[in-house]
C-alpha cells in the first residue's frame, strides 16, 4: 500500500503495531504496560489528527487505570499529559482550547478503574487479614492440642509405669507383707494418676464451658501455685526408694523463689526423669537428684546409673522430646545422655521476665 507521496506509511505501520503492543500488554504484562503506552504517544506524536488512534489511547487509559500499578499509572498519566500539552502546541492543528478537553477526559477516564482498583486492593487485604487470623488461631489450637497430648503423655506413662512395676514386685515377692505393700502402693498411684487425668480432662473441657454459667467450675486447670516442688521431691525420692532406686537429694537456694509458670515444668521433668530411671534400672541402680534455684535460673539434674540388659518397660522415646520442646518455649534448656556410666537429665529454666 503507497501513499499519496508514493512513500510507504511507516508511521502508519508503527502505530498500528504500538496499538495493538498496548492492549496486549494491557491483558498479558500488566508491568510493561507503561513502556508500551509511552513507544503508542512516541508513533501518534508526528500525526496532526490522530482520530482514533487518541481514542484508542484513552480506551487504553482507563483499562489500565484498573490492571497496572499505582505507579506505572502515575508514569502514564504523567507522561499522556506532559504529551497532550506537546503535541497541541508542537504538532496538532487544533486549538488550545481542545487541551483542556483532552486533559479532563484524561482525568475522568481513569477514576472509574482507580476507584474499582483500590476497593478490590481492599477486600485483597480484608481477606488476607481474615485468612492470616483463621491460620493463627488454628496454629494456636494445633498447638494447644499437642500440648495437651504431650501433658496426657507425661501422666499416664508416669503413673503406668509405676503400677507396673510394683504390680512386678508384688508378683515376684514370695512375702505377703511385700504383697500387701505393693498392692497398696498401686492403689495410691492409680488415684494419683486418676487425679491427674481428671484434671488435665477438665482442662481440656475449659474451652467448651461458657464463662459464667451457674453451677460449673471456672477454676478447672490445675493451679501451678499449688505446686509444691519440695514436697514433689520428697515424693519421688520415696517413690524410688521403695522401688529398690537408693535416691539421694540436693537442694540449694530457695525453691519457693521458683515462678509459678515453670513449677509444672520443673515437675514433669521431675516425673519423667524418675520414670526413665525405674525403667531403665537393674540390679544395683542408684539415682541423684540435685535441685539449685539460682539468682536468675533453676537448674535440675536428674541422674542414675546405667545398668546392662534391655530395659523391662516400654520405651516410647517421645518424654524427653517433648520435655525438651516445652524447655525450649520457655527459653531454656533440658540436656539428656549418658555421662560416666550414668544417665543425666539436666533442665536450665531462666526466670527472666517471670513474676516470683
Amino acid at each position: 500500500m503507497k501513499a499519496q507521496t508514493g512513500q510507504f506509511p511507516w508511521w502508519a505501520l508503527a502505530g498500528t503495531a504500538s496499538y495493538w503492543a498496548v492492549w496486549m500488554t494491557i491483558a498479558f504484562w500488566p508491568r510493561l504496560t507503561a513502556i508500551a503506552f509511552v513507544v503508542m504517544l512516541a508513533a501518534m506524536y508526528p500525526s496532526t489528527q490522530p482520530g482514533g488512534a487518541l481514542i484508542l489511547a484513552f480506551g487504553a487509559l482507563a483499562v489500565a487505570a484498573y490492571r497496572v500499578s499505582t505507579r506505572s499509572l502515575a508514569v502514564i498519566v504523567g507522561f499522556f499529559l506532559a504529551w497532550q500539552i506537546i503535541w497541541i502546541f508542537g504538532v496538532s492543528e487544533l486549538s488550545v482550547a481542545a487541551l483542556w478537553a483532552y486533559l479532563f477526559a484524561t482525568l475522568l477516564l481513569i477514576t472509574p478503574g482507580l476507584a474499582v482498583k483500590l476497593l478490590r486492593e481492599k477486600a485483597l487485604r480484608v481477606e488476607r487479614a481474615q485468612k492470616e487470623a483463621e491460620e493463627k488461631a488454628a496454629q494456636a489450637a494445633l498447638e494447644q492440642r499437642m500440648e495437651l497430648a504431650r501433658e496426657l503423655h507425661d501422666v499416664v506413662t508416669h503413673g503406668l509405669t509405676m503400677i507396673a512395676v510394683q504390680a512386678n514386685l508384688g508378683t515376684i515377692s514370695k512375702e505377703e507383707s511385700d504383697r500387701a505393700h505393693a498392692l497398696t502402693e498401686i492403689g495410691g498411684m492409680a488415684r494419683n494418676s486418676l487425679d491427674d487425668l481428671r484434671r488435665l480432662l477438665q482442662t481440656m473441657r475449659a474451652d467448651e464451658v461458657p464463662q459464667g454459667v451457674p453451677g460449673t467450675d471456672s477454676d478447672v486447670s490445675p493451679n501451678p501455685a499449688c505446686i509444691d516442688l519440695a514436697q514433689s521431691i520428697a515424693d519421688a525420692q520415696k517413690m524410688l526408694n521403695g522401688l529398690s532406686v537408693p535416691t539421694r537429694v540436693t537442694t540449694s537456694g530457695d525453691l519457693e523463689r521458683t515462678p509459678n509458670g515453670l513449677r509444672s515444668t520443673v515437675l514433669r521433668v521431675l516425673q519423667e526423669s524418675a520414670t526413665n530411671a525405674v525403667k531403665h534400672a537393674g540390679g544395683g541402680s542408684e539415682c541423684d537428684i540435685s535441685v539449685d534455684v539460682k539468682e536468675e535460673c533453676i537448674e535440675l539434674s536428674v541422674q542414675n546409673r546405667m545398668t546392662p540388659g534391655k530395659p523391662g518397660l516400654p520405651v516410647s522415646g517421645t518424654g524427653l522430646a517433648g520435655l525438651r520442646e516445652r524447655a525450649s518455649r520457655l527459653g531454656g534448656t533440658l540436656e539428656a545422655g549418658p555421662i560416666n556410666g550414668w544417665w543425666r537429665v539436666h533442665v536450665v529454666l531462666p526466670f527472666a521476665g517471670r513474676p516470683m
